[in-house]
């Protein structure tokens, strides 16, 4: 399976009478895109705004972050089953908008509300900017509002969708346009992927989706546009991650869309194919939160690596806080004790913010996962300077202090700071 993508490189993103790139400007029609997405009759209205690296803006209540694709030359749907009709993505070539991205906001005002009453934030300048990933990128930020009778989960689908929408709505302008670069990305079959390979370990990546620790949103357009609660682990090819065909689920911890589709340890493995290891592939699995369930996915996702994919080694990672970690170690035992070498990487969300002694505290101890690359905590907390300009529906913050000043928050609550599959900027010491 080939995928190619095609970059388009973006430096700015202004408003203007038609959608179109030109010198690397991404001009876009306001009122088109605004009447486009409100056709869902969920939405009541929707609102599109811009955030630049550098300005003193705020972005409230973010949801998730998309980068910009459309699929070119007929290569097949955009986030079929989610957005386009039934079909398969990851091969033919993609449409990428390299350096924009699409922010939803939250505009609810109900429900259950965000660790932080004013939800997950990106800054566009200061400190959060500079440590995250979202304040390099220019953003179009999508502020949908909720018609009336629209149940909170009907809204929140609504609200992925949109992000959806806008993605390819964005994408679209720069098909027809030769790309300033391009990415590709090719696996034979696994029964020719080791071909003249012999030589080399074969590595696999089991990459937890979702975690059931909350309820999965019924409608939640997860995996080809199911919520896949439930499922048992299952064999992709990673072109199909990269290309749209997994989404970030409702409740997902330091994971957004964008990550996915750039995922970071995908990536790696590709990079590494055919000079130090052998990619055969990616399982996918999910973080469950009781023991008949995550000791099923972990004996099944193992039995996929050993004797499906041939795997001599396997990379894991986890999606959700602190009770993902214990299925996501057990996989791995059960990978050590079929001879299959483990690597885990893994956020450390397994503790009350509130816990300031927290150091990066793990919930199990298996002797046989013994190589585990720590990727930091998130319950750090740093200044944000004050903002002049607020994107998103603000509520009080919990000092009593408007949100537009200077404010101190962990960065879990900052978008794009910590990541569960390596998207980071930081990177730490120990002495």
């Amino acid at each position: 399976m080939r995928l190619e993508l095609d970059i388009v490189n973006i430096k700015d993103v202004q408003f203007a009478d038609k959608t179109t790139i030109s010198g690397g400007v991404l001009h876009i029609n306001r009122r088109e895109l605004e009447e486009l997405l409100q056709e869902d009759k969920r939405l009541s209205q929707v609102g599109i705004e811009l955030a630049h690296p550098g300005d003193k803006c705020r972005i409230l209540q973010v949801s998730d972050v998309v980068e910009p694709r459309a699929k070119t030359r007929e290569s097949g749907e955009d986030f079929p089953s989610a957005l386009g009709e039934p079909g398969t993505v990851g091969e033919g070539s993609t449409c990428v908008l390299r350096g924009s991205a699409v922010v939803t906001s939250d505009h609810s005002e109900r429900g259950e509300l965000s660790r932080d009453p004013n939800g997950d934030i990106i800054d566009m300048s200061g400190p959060a900017a500079e440590i995250g990933i979202y304040g390099k990128t220019h953003n179009v930020v999508v502020l949908p509002y909720p018609a009336n009778g629209v149940s909170l989960e009907g809204y929140r689908i609504a609200l992925k969708i949109a992000g959806l929408k806008t993605a390819v709505y964005l994408a679209k302008a720069g098909k027809a346009l030769k790309p300033d670069e391009i990415e590709v990305y090719d696996l034979p079959p696994l029964t020719e992927i080791a071909k003249g390979l012999e030589g080399l370990s074969k590595v696999a990546y089991i990459f937890q989706v979702l975690s059931t620790q909350y309820q999965p949103m019924l409608g939640d357009p997860v995996l080809y546009g199911s919520n896949i609660g439930g499922i048992v682990p299952t064999i992709l090819h990673p072109n199909e991650v990269l290309d749209g065909a997994i989404l970030r689920d409702y409740r997902a911890m330091g994971i957004e869309t964008y990550v996915i589709q750039n995922h970071p340890i995908i990536k790696e493995l590709y990079r590494r194919h055919g000079k130090e290891l052998c990619f055969v592939g990616v399982i996918i699995t999910l973080g469950y939160n009781n023991e008949p369930d995550y000791e099923r996915a972990a004996t099944v996702a193992a039995n996929l690596a050993k004797r499906v994919l041939g795997a001599d080694g396997v990379v894991l990672t986890k999606s959700g806080g602190g009770v993902p970690e214990v299925a996501m170690a057990l996989a791995a035992q059960k990978c050590e004790e079929l001879g299959v070498k483990t690597a885990l990487a893994m956020c450390h969300f397994a503790a009350d913010v509130s816990d300031a002694s927290f150091e990066g505290t793990m919930i199990f101890n298996l002797p046989e996962v013994n190589a585990i690359v720590s990727m930091g905590s998130p319950l750090e907390v740093i200044t944000l300077p004050p903002m002049e300009r607020i994107i998103g529906r603000p509520v009080a913050s919990p000092e009593g202090l408007p949100v537009s000043g200077e404010i101190k928050r962990p960065l879990v609550w900052i978008k794009g700071t910590v990541g569960q599959l390596g998207n980071l900027r930081l990177t730490s010491a120990r002495y």
